[in-house]
C-alpha cells in the first residue's frame, strides 16, 4: 500500500509540475510586444533598480521587445519596470508600445492616424477619413515617435518652457511659448497635437521641426481639439 501511494503521489507531482511548466511558458510567450523609448536616453540596467550600474544605453525611437513586465524601484511613483532580455531592464513609462502590424478599428470607433511620410494627421471614423490636415512633426533625433497611443492629457491653453525637460531656455535648444492652444498629449513624457504658432505656413507639410510633437494650424488643431478626447487612439507611423 506505501508502495502503491508513493506511486501515486510521484505522478501527481510529475503532473502538477507539467502543468505548471506549460502555463508559465505559455504566459512567458504571450508577453513579447514592440516598445519604443520614449525619452532621449534610457538607461538599460541589470536589475529593475535605478541603483544598478547601466549596461547599456537606448536612444528615443529605438524598439525594443518586452519580454516580461516585473515591480521594482518605484520611480516618480510607478514601479513598472520592463524585462528586455537576459540581466536587462528599463523603466517602464518610458517606453511606448509600438505599433504591429496595420491599424485596427473598431465599428464607428474616432481615432486619430497620422502619416509621418506625408506629414499629414487625419480624423477617422472606423475607416473613414472625416479630415485631414497638414502638419510639422518632429526633428532628427526628436523624432516623432512610431506606434499606438492614446490622448492621455488635454490643456486648452498651455505654456511649453524647456526648463521643465532640463534644457535651459536660453540654450541654442531651449523655447518658453505661452498660449499653445489646443494641446492634447499621447504622451506623458511631452509628445503632443497642438497648435503650432511660432513656424510659418509653408512649414506644414513639409516640416520636420519639433520635439516629438505634431503641430498644426490654428483651426486644424480646434477641429483635433473637438473631435478627440482622454483615451482617443492615435496610430502614427511612416
Amino acid at each position: 500500500m506505501k508502495v502503491k501511494w508513493l506511486v501515486t503521489s510521484i505522478t501527481l507531482v510529475s503532473l502538477i509540475a507539467a502543468l505548471l511548466f506549460f502555463s508559465a511558458s505559455t504566459a512567458e510567450a504571450d508577453t513579447g510586444w514592440t516598445g519604443v523609448v520614449t525619452v532621449a536616453t534610457l538607461n538599460v540596467r541589470p536589475e529593475p533598480s535605478t541603483l544598478a550600474t547601466p549596461v547599456d544605453t537606448l536612444r528615443y525611437g529605438d524598439t525594443v521587445t518586452v519580454e516580461a513586465v516585473v515591480e521594482g524601484e518605484a520611480v516618480m511613483g510607478d514601479a513598472t519596470w520592463y524585462q528586455i532580455g537576459p540581466g536587462r531592464y528599463v523603466y517602464g513609462p518610458f517606453i511606448a508600445e509600438g505599433q504591429g502590424g496595420g491599424a485596427s478599428y473598431g465599428d464607428g470607433e474616432r481615432w486619430i492616424d497620422v502619416d509621418l511620410s506625408n506629414k499629414v494627421a487625419r480624423a477617422m471614423v472606423g475607416d473613414k477619413a472625416v479630415y485631414a490636415a497638414e502638419v510639422t512633426i518632429g526633428r532628427p533625433g526628436w523624432n516623432t515617435p512610431v506606434g499606438t497611443f492614446s490622448i492621455v492629457n488635454r490643456v486648452a491653453s498651455e505654456t511649453m518652457d524647456s526648463a521643465t525637460i532640463g534644457i535651459p531656455r536660453d540654450s541654442p535648444d531651449g523655447y518658453y511659448l505661452t498660449e499653445v492652444l489646443y494641446t492634447q498629449y499621447f504622451l506623458w513624457t511631452g509628445q503632443a497635437f497642438h497648435y503650432n504658432y511660432w513656424v510659418p505656413d509653408e512649414a506644414f507639410g513639409t516640416a520636420a521641426s519639433s520635439r516629438g510633437c505634431v503641430g498644426l494650424r490654428l483651426a486644424d488643431a480646434e477641429f483635433f481639439w473637438n473631435f478627440a478626447d482622454i483615451g482617443t487612439r492615435v496610430v502614427i507611423h511612416y
